[in-house]
């Protein structure tokens, strides 16, 4: 984890909370995918072995299975994560608006309105998206639980179908992370801080409005106001387009793979696996292989633009202390 996420979470008091659902919430996806690998398995063994009768009943045991699976996860992230969420929000919440009343006044005058209200709102709503947000750190670490208990399975299924897929993705994975993602953090904290610019003047133009219409600037300032607006989308749009490209990688590494699995495919069935239904197993972990690199992937590059939030809240809450500034 991120040190200033660490120290973020031990200032707010929250932190054994923090620990305690992700441990409660990091098996999901693993049982999810052994229970969907083995029920393709079995159907398939069924069909083969001419037990259609058996189908509805096999049927209904999974279904039982998958009921109570989703129903801990939801009770989990209902009871624990929900009011995890709250809870931190206020905390960080109040004890910035804290921070901010000690304030010596010239330092307090020193920034404006704006950056303080950015502080309080969007910066703690981007620090707080860094844990819970969909695809962020918490689906990051349950995905990353996922992805190496399925490798073992995988591993211990069909080596050479492991090794034909995490050769496809391990290339583009490094490719995303370290060099095409590695700018987001940068465009979204240049466009925090455009944000800052762009509510300082429309705050200046509607307390001055009359002052403007008697001297005709109301284009002026309007043409201020919207510069501001582009520079905060050019901004944005910089960070997606990064991501964009990352995603555009993943889907031809994914497709890469398939087609390198069915090159390979006819021999791999005939030497290392027994039958179709040990196949749909093996291609089955393949498939939640792919879909967990690709949710780390894509929690990464959010993480990124969520960090800067992070850092901005430091600033105030940790002021004075090392926050050991570092990437996601």
């Amino acid at each position: 984890m991120n040190k200033q996420v660490r120290e973020m979470l031990k200032e707010a008091g929250v932190w054994r909370e923090f620990v305690v659902m992700m441990i409660l919430r990091s098996p999901f996806d693993i049982c999810n995918s052994v229970l969907t690998a083995n029920m393709m398995q079995k159907f398939m063994r069924l069909i083969e072995q001419g037990q259609r009768e058996n189908l509805g009943k096999n049927l209904g045991v999974f279904f039982v299975l998958v009921v109570l699976l989703f129903g801990y996860n939801m009770t989990i992230w209902s009871t624990i994560a929900v009011r995890f969420t709250v809870k931190l929000q206020k905390t960080l919440r109040e004890k910035m608006f804290g921070k901010i009343m000690k304030l010596p006044a010239a330092e307090l005058m020193g920034s404006s309105k704006a950056e303080w209200f950015t502080r309080l709102n969007n910066d703690i709503d981007k620090a707080v998206g860094y844990l819970v947000s969909p695809i962020n750190f918490m689906h990051m670490v349950i995905a990353s639980v996922n992805l190496v208990i399925s490798s073992v399975i995988q591993m211990i299924l069909s080596v050479e179908l492991y090794i034909i897929g995490i050769c496809c993705l391990v290339p583009f994975f490094i490719l995303n992370v370290f060099v095409i993602s590695a700018k987001i953090n940068l465009f979204k904290k240049e466009a925090q801080k455009s944000l800052v610019g762009y509510t300082d003047r429309i705050d200046a133009a509607l307390k001055e409005k009359e002052v403007l219409a008697v001297y005709d600037a109301k284009g002026f300032a309007k043409e201020r106001i919207a510069k501001k607006s582009l520079e905060i989308l050019n901004r944005n749009m910089k960070a997606h387009n990064r991501g964009a490209i990352c995603n555009m990688f993943y889907a031809f590494s994914g497709m890469l793979g398939y087609v390198l699995l069915l090159y390979r495919g006819n021999d791999i069935i005939e030497t290392k696996l027994d039958d179709f239904a040990d196949l749909c197993k093996v291609t089955q972990y393949r498939g939640n292989i792919v879909l967990s690199f690709n949710c780390v992937l894509n929690s990464v590059i959010n993480m990124r633009g969520s960090l800067v939030g992070v850092e901005r809240v430091n600033e105030v809450l940790l002021e004075g202390k090392d926050d050991g500034r570092t990437t996601a």
